[in-house]
């Protein structure tokens, strides 16, 4: 389904049928799209017969109240859309170029980022996230997906007490929340919004300067960017929360580790990380949950991850796991939430005293 549907977001088909009030024949479509009435034909009868369009009578159609608006293309925020054109021209690729990767390791699975079906998909020696921003149109599509994939559905602040933590912050100059590798900021704006005006304190979004040029087009009121690279040491010490959002599933544990090491150098004995990402089941995981993990191995050699498998990462970053808050049933969305290990705050602080 999906390259016939990618096929029709190139043709601009679903706008041309969204903007009608009547049904059109394939004849009226293809000379909107510019295109055979034979090959469009032959297209919507497929698109029809998975209600991705709606056939009225014969060589009639329609658009459906949801599926085909939700994929016109010039509404940016249609996280469809955004899904399609990321789905077919960045991971099927990968997933074609898997069972020929595998043949050439030995069905061995790959922990190298720069060695994954995703090379071979894309004939490329670089990383994903090396070789996404040379391609700004793909990455926009990537970036616009992340920030509408989950409207509707419940978020984080459903499930974690923020306004508490929140309001523990010791006034405006302190810094509440640092969403790290944030993107362009859309967690960080919707923290903003759900806190009440009384509530103080700094909210900042950090990532690479791609994403920080893109989050400039739409600065949100109390929501400061800064560049930095997660792998390189956090310049923001003793925030209230520090919060990461889908970094971990996209990382192998030798870098997941480092990662989350360097949060833990700044945190201090009130801070909490909050690790926003899958936890799935030890066992009976959803298809869609374990579809995901399968795009992270063909993309990235990465993966989601088990609840036996976070308790086991996070203690090797000195962090301890206090709570796991779950806020979506079928993808097992939830707040891992974290704290320095307190045996180590107190050797670390001993050995500063000292100094």
């Amino acid at each position: 389904m999906l390259p016939v549907v990618r096929a029709g977001c190139d043709l601009g088909l679903f706008n041309h049928i969204g903007d009608s009030a009547q049904p059109l024949s394939s004849a009226q479509l293809a000379n909107k799209c510019g295109t055979s009435p034979l090959l469009l034909g032959r297209l919507l009868r497929y698109m029809a017969s998975l209600d991705v369009v709606r056939e009225t009578a014969p060589d009639a159609y329609s658009a459906t109240t949801t599926t085909t608006r939700a994929l016109a293309t010039r509404d940016w925020q249609s996280a469809v859309f955004h899904k399609v054109v990321h789905s077919f021209d960045v991971i099927s690729p990968c997933v074609a170029a898997l069972p020929d990767f595998l043949k050439e390791h030995g069905c061995r699975d790959s922990q190298d980022p720069a060695d994954c079906a995703f090379n071979r998909g894309h004939k490329t020696d670089q990383r994903c996230f090396s070789w996404f921003p040379s391609r700004p149109e793909l990455f926009g599509h990537f970036n616009r997906f992340m920030r509408v994939q989950r409207d509707g559905m419940p978020t984080w602040l459903d499930v974690y007490p923020y306004l508490e933590a929140a309001r523990a912050a010791q006034g405006p100059e302190q810094v509440l929340f640092v969403d790290v590798g944030g993107g362009i900021g859309h967690q960080s704006v919707a923290l903003r919004r759900a806190l009440p005006a009384d509530v103080a304190g700094r909210i900042i979004v950090q990532d690479l300067p791609a994403l920080a040029e893109q989050a400039a087009l739409r600065r949100e009121d109390g929501v400061e960017h800064l560049v930095h690279d997660f792998f390189s040491a956090q310049p923001v010490r003793g925030a209230r929360m520090y919060y990461m959002r889908n970094i971990m599933h996209d990382w192998r544990d030798e870098d997941a580790v480092a990662i989350l090491q360097r949060v833990r150098e700044a945190m201090g004995r009130e801070s909490v990380l909050l690790i926003d990402d899958m936890v799935l089941p030890n066992s009976g995981t959803h298809w869609h949950a374990a579809q995901l993990d399968i795009v992270m191995m063909v993309a990235l050699a990465a993966r989601e991850r088990t609840r036996k498998e976070w308790e086991e990462l996070i203690p090797r970053a000195g962090l301890r796991m206090k709570q796991i808050y779950r806020y979506t049933e079928a993808l097992g969305d939830s707040i891992i939430e974290c704290v320095r290990d307190e045996g180590e705050l107190v050797e670390k602080e001993e050995e500063e005293e000292g100094m």
